[in-house]
């Protein structure tokens, strides 16, 4: 699928969104010689910096037009990352995986507060799913699979085409839709776990996402990809 200008300019975004966030990562690798306050700084900023680029994704996705659908398999990510995405990135409950690899000093309020966030943001993710689906089926209905079958063959019967057209227009919207809501969950459920945690344990959890988001969207492994 060819890249759009909107991918491309994300796709440099991404570059230099890139360098900065393998910066914080090293800064929370050394967040336990830093007071309480210093951590909850780097907290701060390092969430602001994840903000920035959902923020700028969404701009992108909804300048895209007719590759919206570059984003579900975004060329910015390694080909194994691409295999694992969940509507175009990590699948938000992960970060509840993530938090319990990391954190093993959890209070019973907090576990509590976990385990039903945990159930939120499922149930969360169950609706980003039925709303992906329902924009998919807008292509599926039988008229617009005749048309869809028609289309290098013999040709489309009047009003076909423009079936054709308005299905996918409606799909277009419908995915964009679904990845708004999804990267909304992703950054929502993040924020919340962070709530939470203590600073030093927060620290301990965003340097494992920050690995994440380093392992998805590392410059060497697209390199390699290039090549």
């Amino acid at each position: 699928m060819p890249i759009t200008s909107s991918s491309q300019s994300f796709s440099s975004f991404v570059n230099g969104w890139l360098i900065r966030h393998r910066y914080f990562v090293e800064q929370l690798t050394c967040a336990s010689l830093l007071t309480l306050e210093e951590q909850q700084s780097l907290v701060t900023q390092f969430l602001s910096h994840c903000l920035q680029y959902y923020q700028e994704k969404s701009s992108a996705v909804s300048l895209a037009g007719d590759n919206v659908f570059t984003f579900f398999c975004p060329p910015w990510f390694t080909s194994y990352a691409r295999l694992i995405l969940w509507v175009g990135d990590f699948k938000p409950s992960l970060v509840f995986k993530l938090t319990d690899s990391s954190v093993g000093d959890l209070t019973r309020d907090q576990r509590d507060r976990i385990s039903s966030l945990r159930s939120e943001t499922r149930r969360r993710e169950r609706d980003v799913m039925r709303d992906f689906a329902l924009a998919q089926q807008s292509v599926a209905d039988p008229p617009v699979m005749l048309a869809a079958r028609r289309v290098g063959a013999r040709g489309m019967v009047d009003g076909e085409e423009l079936d054709l057209e308005e299905a996918m227009e409606a799909l277009k919207r419908g995915m964009a839709r679904a990845m708004n809501k999804a990267d909304e969950l992703r950054c929502s459920t993040v924020g919340k776990v962070v709530e939470i945690l203590t600073p030093s344990q927060a620290v301990k959890v965003l340097r494992t996402i920050g690995e994440l988001h380093l392992r998805l969207r590392e410059l060497v492994g697209l390199e390699r990809d290039h090549e």
